[in-house]
């Protein structure tokens, strides 16, 4: 597996290399330690985590010139990963996101491999993201975009966070390969494993984000709602994580006069104890670059769900349609503080508990069975019980 971030933590690389290893591969997980300060190497219950290192490369590119440096670093990153493949025994590449897909390409054309494209998010929309508006951005995306629509062709098995969920739901990213390609394409949702006992909600009622930080907007719109309260009402705000927009949101904290607690990056073993402060989770994303309206499925809403905390989430998407279906909390439009204040507000007043009846279990054996295109490796009944014993 090749992931253009350090995989510390990646929930979704790591459950789908756990699932793949119980059913009898031997995976390895080909990271870019863009900082360079994570172990270089790492094993995660039997997977193998190889972190790569060329240099400090920053994460996000809201200039050129940072843009040349991030796409240099990637560069370099690529061709290090596929120079291992190359000299290794490999019989799958599997590339996590569109930035990765050069290698797996590039490997099978040198060697008798199969190539595997799992396409978390639309990659051209990042192009968009630091300036949706911009005219150089778009056609930078529209570039990226006509180039992914290319290497399809060239995948032997193309597995994707979203599908529409029902025949009047939104469309997911399923819906959008097919409408441009007819790749063979299977829907893994990123949920995790339920929670046996979820903890208890804090005294406090107090909404949360746990997660990437990269589009300020999105918190400007939270505090404008929780500033709608009266000062004796108002809840508290926990935000946990980082990103390309730390520094302005950091400053838009510093600068209301909210009760908020802040906590950094964080790993994969700190998620549950950081939900476990929380209420509700806040996921309503900003939608002008477009994967949001395209399909995309945030983590959040089911991590919070696994923990019995519910979502607040953009209507009009297939985010929404799939919260309103599974009970998993209310929908507001963007960019609407009052909307999104009297959605909490009832959350509030009945102390909402949700249960996530889909998790990780489903997802994980329809992920196998992807694989079984490319041979079985071990039988069915023990391939589930070597799972369920992960």
């Amino acid at each position: 597996m090749v992931v253009s971030n350090p995989c510390d933590p990646d929930p979704r690389v790591e459950k789908e290399a756990l699932a793949l290893a119980s059913a009898g591969y031997t995976v390895t997980i080909h990271a870019f330690d863009r900082e360079g300060n994570r172990p270089k190497e790492e094993l995660l219950n039997g997977i193998q985590i190889l972190r790569y290192r060329v240099g400090v490369t920053p994460r996000g590119a809201p200039n050129l010139f940072t843009g040349l440096k991030v796409l240099r670093g990637l560069q370099r990153f690529r061709r290090k990963v596929a120079e291992t493949l190359e000299s290794e025994n490999v019989d799958i590449v599997h590339c996590h996101d569109a930035d990765t897909l050069w290698v797996g390409l590039r490997v099978k054309k040198k060697k008798t491999v199969k190539l595997v494209f799992d396409m978390h998010d639309l990659a051209h929309t990042w192009a968009r993201m630091t300036n949706p508006a911009s005219i150089i951005r778009r056609i930078a995306a529209f570039s990226i975009e006509r180039r992914l629509i290319r290497r399809l062709k060239s995948c032997d098995l193309v597995i994707t966070s979203s599908g529409s969920a029902s025949k009047t739901s939104k469309p997911g990213f399923r819906e959008w390969i097919r409408k441009r390609s007819a790749v063979d394409v299977v829907v893994v949702e990123n949920r995790p494993l339920s929670v046996k006992e979820p903890p208890p909600f804090p005294e406090r009622f107090t909404i949360g984000y746990i997660g990437s930080i990269r589009e300020a907007n999105m918190f400007r719109t939270l505090i404008d709602a929780i500033s709608i309260w009266p000062e004796n009402q108002r809840p508290r705000f926990v935000l946990a994580g980082h990103g390309t927009a730390d520094k302005k949101v950091n400053q838009m904290l510093v600068d209301s006069d909210i009760d908020y607690d802040r906590f950094g990056a964080f790993n994969r073993h700190e998620i549950g104890d950081l939900i476990s402060k929380i209420s509700v989770m806040y996921a309503v994303y900003p939608v002008l670059r477009g994967n949001i309206l395209e399909g995309a499925l945030p983590t959040k809403m089911f991590d919070a769900a696994a923990y019995g905390r519910p979502s607040v989430v953009n209507s009009g998407c297939l985010m929404g349609d799939i919260a309103r279906a599974e009970e998993l909390g209310p929908t507001v439009p963007v960019g609407d503080p009052l909307a999104l204040r009297n959605a909490l507000d009832k959350l509030r007043q009945n102390s909402t508990t949700v249960t996530l009846d889909r998790d990780w279990s489903g997802e994980a054996e329809r992920l196998i069975s992807a694989y079984e295109r490319f041979g079985t490796v071990l039988e069915p009944s023990r391939r589930r019980s070597n799972y369920a014993h992960d």
